[in-house]
């Protein structure tokens, strides 16, 4: 999706008209008040800076809301084995690892919903070792620095890793989501998420990019 946002122009500022017997020192020469005028394009400029940075909130905000749209239908799609479950059967955990700029989104799409007969429980993690508790590992582009630590960490178990950055499925990862224009592309690792005993719906490959060619 697009996250830039052009901005509208602004009328110029006022010229104001002052006597030529204005001394040498002054602000005001050649009949413009230069002060008033820097003053001006000053604030209009701290105007529109602000102005940029709502839209480009705003367009975070939309694309964690599309990549939580699009999280709930890849569950829908993904089976996980019995023994995946044993913890808490009735519900389907998704930890949310790394800085996520807008995890509240997450949160208010996902948290209490319900899929396959399993509520789903969206909570914040902080360690490696709470994914062993989830279904679903979202990591945040934050981590893109450790994604083959975290990747290896995770390696085989029935947990399904998501992520957001580029060469996550081709570094391992089951399922990445990028934002393109105004929609959200997928990428699939089929070998990895076939070794972690997880049943990804053919429907669901046919919309993704997967790896390994």
């Amino acid at each position: 999706m697009e996250l830039f946002f052009p901005l509208k122009a602004g009328k110029p500022p006022t010229e104001t008209r002052v006597p030529r017997r204005e001394s040498p020192g002054s602000a005001r020469v050649l009949g413009f008040d230069w002060t008033g005028r820097l003053v001006l394009v000053l604030v209009m400029a701290v105007l529109g800076l602000g102005t940029m940075r709502s839209a480009a909130q705003a367009g975070a905000q939309h694309e964690y809301e599309l990549k939580a749209g699009v999280l709930f239908r890849i569950i829908e799609y993904v089976e996980w084995p019995k023994e995946a479950m044993s913890n808490n059967p009735g519900a389907l955990q998704i930890g949310l690892l790394g800085q996520i700029p807008f995890a509240d989104v997450l949160l208010e799409v996902l948290n209490g919903k319900s899929i396959q007969g399993r509520e789903l429980i969206v909570k914040r993690i902080s360690d490696l070792r709470e994914a062993a508790n989830c279904q679903v590992v979202f990591i945040a582009a934050s981590e893109k620095s450790r994604i083959s630590e975290i990747v290896a960490e995770i390696k085989d178990r029935p947990v399904l890793t998501v992520g957001e950055v580029v060469g996550f499925a081709e570094q391992g990862g089951m399922v990445n989501l990028l934002a393109g224009p105004n929609r959200i592309v997928m990428e699939i690792n089929r070998e990895t998420t076939g070794k972690a005993k997880l049943s990804v719906s053919s429907q669901l490959l046919k919309l993704a990019k997967v790896y390994p060619r």
